[in-house]
C-alpha cells in the first residue's frame, strides 16, 4: 500500500493552513483591529456571535475570548436561533448594544442576512458586524461594519472541494482579534500585550509544523484501522466541546458517516449504553488544563474497559490515559483559550484519509442525490423577519 495514493484535498489544506496563519495575520491584522472604532468597542456591554455550520463553531470558539479578554457578556447562537427565536428586546434599546457579529465566509447565507436585517431594524440598538471573506457580499452590504477576512490564495491538486479548515481558522482569528482589541481599548492590558496575544495564536498554529508529519503517519494508520467503522462519537467538556462539534462536522462532510458529539458527563449517563459499542469509533478531546480532566480520564477508563475503539487528542501526559489507548499528542498553546483555533488539525488529516479508504467523494461528490445546486437551500432559503 502506497500512502501517497491516499493524498487528498483535506490533507493538503491542513498543510497549507500551517503556513497560512502567519500570512493571514500579516495581510489582515491592521484592518481587523480597526474595523470597529474605539467608541464602538468601548460602548458595547454585550456581544452576540452567530453563524451556521463551521461559522457557528467559530462563534463558540471565540465566545470565551470575548468574555475573558474583552470583559463583555457574550452569547454564541446558531443562526436559526438568532434569526427566528431571539427576543427582540435583546437587540434594541442602547447604541452599539449588542455588538452582533454575523459570521459567514461567503456572505451569501440566507439566515445570516436575515439576522443582520433584524438587528438593523431595531433602530437604536444592535451594531451589526459582518465577519466574511467576501466584503462585497449581501451580508457585508447589510451590516453596519464589515470585518473582511480575505484569505491568501490557495489551490489543491484535486478536483474536489475540501471541508473548510482555512476559512474556519480565518473566522476564529478575526473574532479573537476583535476580542483582543476590545480588551486593549478598555485598558485591561497595553497594546504590546494585545500584539503578543495575536502572535500567540499564530505561534500555536505554527507549532504543529514540528509534529505534523508524525501526526500524518498516525492518522493514516488510524484511518486504515477504522476504515470499516461507520459510526463516530466525539466526547469532550467545556471549551473542548468546540472541537468535538467541528470534528464531527468534518466526518459528515468528508465521509458522510453518522456521528454525534456529547459532553463527557452525559456520555457516561447516556451514550455509554450504546449496544454496538465495538462499532462506534470514539474520539476524546482534552486540553491539559481542562477543569473536567479528572472526569475525562475516568471516562477513558470506562471506554477502554468495555472495548470501545478510542483515541484521545490531548496535550496532557499520555500516561494519564489507560495503557494501550491510542493517544495523539498535541502541542500546547500559550493560553488555553487559543486551543480551539488549532486542536482540530490532526483529526482533519484522519477525516481526509478515511474518505480515501472508503472511496467516497467529499460533500458526496458524484452522488446524484446531492448534485442539485444549493440542494440544502442555505443560500436560497426565503429571508423573513418574524
Amino acid at each position: 500500500m502506497n500512502k501517497k495514493d491516499f493524498d487528498n484535498a483535506l490533507r493538503q489544506e491542513v498543510y497549507d493552513l500551517l503556513d497560512m496563519a502567519a500570512a493571514l495575520a500579516e495581510q489582515d491584522d491592521g484592518d481587523l483591529r480597526m474595523a470597529l472604532s474605539t467608541p464602538e468597542l468601548f460602548a458595547s456591554r454585550k456581544a452576540i456571535l452567530t453563524g451556521c455550520g463551521d461559522s457557528y463553531c467559530a462563534a463558540l470558539a471565540a465566545r470565551p475570548v470575548f468574555e475573558k479578554l474583552g470583559h463583555i457578556g457574550t452569547s454564541a447562537l446558531p443562526a436559526i436561533e438568532a434569526a427566528r427565536h431571539l427576543d427582540s428586546g435583546v437587540l434594541g434599546g442602547e447604541p452599539h448594544n449588542p455588538l452582533l457579529y454575523c459570521i459567514s465566509v461567503s456572505g451569501t447565507v440566507s439566515r445570516m442576512i436575515e439576522i443582520a436585517k433584524r438587528g438593523n431594524e431595531t433602530g437604536v440598538g444592535a451594531h451589526t458586524v459582518a465577519v466574511t471573506g467576501n466584503p462585497d457580499s449581501p451580508l457585508a452590504q447589510e451590516c453596519q461594519t464589515t470585518m473582511a477576512v480575505p484569505m491568501p490564495p490557495y489551490t489543491n491538486n484535486f478536483d474536489e472541494h475540501s471541508p473548510g479548515l482555512r476559512s474556519y481558522y480565518a473566522s476564529i482569528y478575526a473574532l479573537m482579534t476583535s476580542a483582543i482589541r476590545m480588551g486593549e481599548v478598555k485598558m485591561h492590558y497595553p497594546m504590546s500585550q494585545a500584539g503578543q496575544y495575536r502572535k500567540d495564536i499564530v505561534d500555536y498554529i505554527e507549532s504543529y509544523k514540528d509534529c505534523i508529519d508524525a501526526m500524518d503517519e498516525q492518522m493514516f494508520a488510524l484511518a486504515e484501522d477504522w476504515k470499516d467503522i461507520d459510526s463516530f462519537e466525539f466526547v469532550a467538556a467545556g471549551d473542548d466541546m468546540v472541537t468535538a462539534w467541528f470534528d464531527s462536522a468534518k466526518i459528515y462532510e468528508a465521509t458522510g458517516d453518522v456521528c454525534t458529539y456529547e459532553n463527557v458527563e452525559d456520555w457516561c449517563h447516556i451514550n455509554f449504553f450504546a449496544r454496538d459499542y465495538k462499532g462506534i469509533a470514539t474520539v476524546l478531546i482534552a486540553e491539559k488544563n481542562n477543569p473536567a480532566m479528572p472526569r475525562i480520564i475516568e471516562a477513558a477508563g470506562v471506554m477502554a474497559r468495555i472495548g470501545r475503539p478510542c483515541i484521545v487528542f490531548t496535550d496532557a501526559d499520555e500516561s494519564l490515559f489507560p495503557a494501550g489507548m491510542k493517544v495523539c499528542k498535541l502541542p500546547s498553546a500559550a493560553h488555553s483559550w487559543i486551543t480551539p483555533a488549532g486542536n482540530y488539525i490532526p483529526f482533519a488529516l484522519f477525516a481526509g484519509y478515511l474518505a480515501k479508504f472508503k472511496n467516497v467523494g467529499m460533500f458526496r461528490q458524484g452522488m446524484e442525490a446531492f448534485a442539485v445546486q444549493d440542494g440544502n437551500k442555505i443560500k436560497t432559503s426565503k429571508i423573513e423577519i418574524v
